[in-house]
Formats: structure tokens, sequence, C-alpha cells
């Protein structure tokens, strides 16, 4: 398996601003998980997601106008799991887009989050 060091759990309906944020990431010289980019035709996608959630260095929780997606709840709680498991680094990020800080989920409330809102490069 590649070593990645950050998998973006978001809500698909954010997807434009997720593919913005995973080049600027890239250019900085992450190793980006992206669905859309490793997931394998004819392969089982949930396996996949416990796989990456397992290995990756860490995960970005973002957090964009539509909220947490379907996906990202359970995605958010196998995490936090692995934070407690292994010091995976669990980040929630806000994502262009969003006007007012979320209320976020009580496991995420104490962690440090990055702040989008404005913009990145």
């Amino acid at each position: 398996m590649d070593d990645f060091d950050v998998f973006l759990s978001h809500n698909s309906k954010d997807k434009p601003a997720v593919r913005r944020l995973a080049k600027a990431l890239q250019r900085r010289g992450l190793r980006v998980w992206l669905d859309e980019w490793q997931l394998v035709p004819g392969r089982s996608w949930q396996e996949a997601l416990e796989s990456i959630i397992r290995s990756a260095k860490s995960v970005a929780i973002l957090i964009g106008k539509e909220g947490l997606g379907p996906w990202e709840q359970p995605e958010l709680r196998a995490s936090l799991n692995q934070q407690v498991r292994r010091k995976l680094a669990v980040i929630p990020v806000f994502l262009p887009g969003l006007k007012e800080t979320p209320k976020l989920p009580l496991f995420l409330q104490n962690l440090t989050w990055v702040d989008l809102r404005n913009g990145f490069r």
C-alpha cells in the first residue's frame, strides 16, 4: 500500500473545493488520498476506506457549506478510533464557502482546526 500523508474525508457535495484543496496539498509535497484518484473500479470502496484510515498519517475532516456527508460520519468515527489507538492526527478543516464557524461534533471540538473559509492557494 502507498504511504499517504492525508486522507480527505468529505461530503461529495463539496467536491469542487475538495479537489482544489487536494491539488494545493500536492503542490506542497503531500501525498493525498482522494477517493476519485485512488478508488479502483470493481473493488470494494468500503475496504479501501478502512485501509486508508488504518494507514494514513492524518485524516482531514473537511466541513463545507453542505455539512458532514453521510459517509463522512462513519469515517469520522473510525478516524477518532485510530486517533486513540495509534495517535492518528485528525484535523477538522473549514472549507471555502462556509459562512460561520460550524458546530462541530463533540469529539472534534477539542481538536485544533484549519480555517480555509477565506480561501487557499
